[in-house]
């Protein structure tokens, strides 16, 4: 938990330094994800338009890593590995500042020059050579990486590549200043030598690469603090997803709400023997808050899906004017779960039938058009979401998987624009992306998604909060914020099933009225470590 009021620096986190399990809940609303490039822009922005002096802001940055240090390694040595640009002149504050405070630190140059301008402020600190490296990491018990900065797309050279290796072999536990050395801020991708984080405590905003693997597996906790930077105008294309956002989106629900009101949502899916697929997506949508959910399903499938879901309504796919009366019915369409990919003359005709209501497309509702990109975008609607994992998304797209696994906000971004409709690309982390530019990516990674029917699920949350008037990207948004609390909130991920998740969407959504940005002073969110790489058959 947070240091409690009245609580000291060097107590407050000793006997416990994991981030708390309710992580989630203290992010504030608006979290900015810039690219490296417009993390420049804003810096220079900021500074140019004197709003804050550049020396003021790397002090500010300096001060705040150094509270981040004394909360999560209140004790022992610190070293600081300070390379010659603003990282490097952040990493140096922080270690004044922790001698003013009384803690050991040593300093060791990692650059081709000591870090502009002089922030020691006149303590009694010396920089040493890098030739002192070893015995000043024999002598460490916590190290603060400022050796590179959040410009660096290329394999670092030497000299910093041996120091990155060195420190990577030592053990010393590191905090990452601003980002891991050697991770790209933009891409997420790690093409040399990279340091290897117990936390990471970056400034302003979470750069975007530093959400994607796998540099996301090298950063250890991330932390965001702010350091004084005047709102982005304009703000960054992307967006973190965080639980206040979300709640901010879903708000509350009058106490008397009809069930008309609360949304109205046909769910179309489940050829035979895939039943489970749109039985997974109703429970999610009846946990969701949907007033009622139509099923259109195969005809075989009607007593599994009135059994599993019983407060649901069944409509035989096969009877053309009942299904096209349950589109007309509906405030809202979601289709695709266990459809089979054999089906398109179905979603053309209930795509037909949509007109302006919103449509979650899912699955085989995508699979289906077997990459015939032109006649998907002359059958959608404006009020489409989209949500392909990278296999479907890669059926549609140029270059298919592979390409869409490098880039998969610049392929969602595109294909979005390409569409003309919301499009939520599966991964780690997922991303949602809009026709205008604008990006959302979520904060939750957790092989717990690694499951069968964790779409179907999304789907049919996704569904539900449609229904109830969000728009699509909106109602994206939210699903996988609320599923993906739903899911942390499993004992144990690996084993967790997507058929627990609907159970506890109840309380995943009411956990969200216990959001407390602010809780951690001056932390704008707090991610938790994330290990290996994404599984992006999600």
């Amino acid at each position: 938990m947070p240091p409690t009021p009245g609580g000291t620096l060097a107590s407050a986190r000793v006997s416990t330094p994991d981030p708390p399990r309710d992580w989630w809940r203290i992010a504030a609303s608006r979290v900015w994800l810039p690219t490296a490039a417009e993390m420049a822009e804003l810096d220079h922005a900021a500074t140019a338009s004197d709003a804050i002096p550049e020396r003021a802001l790397i002090e500010n940055a300096g001060r705040a890593l150094a509270m981040r240090v004394q909360t999560r390694r209140p004790e022992g040595r610190v070293l600081c590995l300070a390379g010659s640009g603003h990282n490097g002149a952040d990493a140096l504050v922080a270690a004044r500042s922790l001698a003013a405070w009384g803690r050991e630190v040593e300093l060791v140059a990692c650059g081709s020059r000591p870090p502009r301008p002089d922030v020691l402020a006149g303590w009694d600190l010396s920089l040493a050579e890098a030739t002192s490296l070893e015995p000043a990491l024999a002598r460490a018990d916590v190290a603060l990486d400022g050796i590179l900065g959040t410009g660096v797309e290329s394999a670092p050279r030497e000299p910093q590549a041996a120091i990155i290796e060195r420190l990577n072999r030592s053990g010393v536990r590191v905090i990452a200043v601003d980002g891991p050395s050697g991770v790209d801020f933009t891409s997420g991708a790690v093409p040399g030598a990279a340091v290897r984080a117990e936390l990471t405590v970056t400034f302003g905003w979470p750069k975007r690469g530093l959400l994607r693997f796998p540099a996301r597996g090298l950063c250890g906790d991330l932390e965001v603090v702010e350091i004084g930077f005047p709102p982005p105008d304009p703000p960054p294309a992307a967006r973190l997803i965080t639980a206040a956002w979300v709640a901010e989106l879903l708000g509350p629900r009058a106490d008397d709400t009809h069930k008309g009101g609360a949304g109205y949502l046909a769910l179309v899916g489940g050829q035979p023997g895939m039943a489970g697929a749109v039985v997974l997506a109703a429970r999610a949508a009846i946990r969701g808050g949907a007033g009622i959910v139509k099923v259109v399903s195969a005809p075989q499938n009607r007593d599994i899906v009135q059994t599993a879901v019983p407060s649901a309504v069944f409509v035989d796919w096969e009877d053309a004017g009942a299904v096209e009366a349950a589109v007309s019915w509906s405030a809202a369409v979601a289709m695709g779960p266990g459809l089979g990919a054999d089906r398109r003359a179905l979603v053309e005709r209930v795509l037909a039938a949509c007109e302006e209501r919103p449509v979650i497309l899912d699955a085989d509702g995508l699979n289906v058009w077997g990459g015939d990109v032109d006649a998907l975008t002359a059958a959608l609607p404006a009020s489409a979401l989209l949500t392909p994992h990278p296999g479907e998304m890669g059926r549609l797209w140029h270059g298919g998987r592979e390409a869409v696994l490098r880039d998969p906000p610049g392929v969602a971004g595109a294909a979005a624009r390409r569409l003309g409709c919301a499009v939520l690309l599966k991964g780690a982390p997922t991303w949602v992306a809009t026709p205008d530019g604008s990006l959302r990516a979520t904060a939750i990674v957790s092989p717990a998604f690694a499951t069968g029917g964790a779409g179907d699920v999304l789907t049919g949350l996704a569904g539900a909060y449609a229904a109830a008037g969000l728009a699509p990207a909106d109602a994206g948004t939210c699903a996988l914020g609320v599923s993906g609390l739903a899911a942390w909130m499993a004992p144990d991920p690996i084993g967790h099933a997507a058929a627990d998740v609907p159970e506890r969407i109840p309380a995943a959504r009411s956990a969200l009225a216990g959001v407390r940005p602010g809780a951690w002073p001056g932390v704008l969110a707090a991610l938790p470590a994330a290990r290996g790489g994404p599984d992006d058959e999600r």
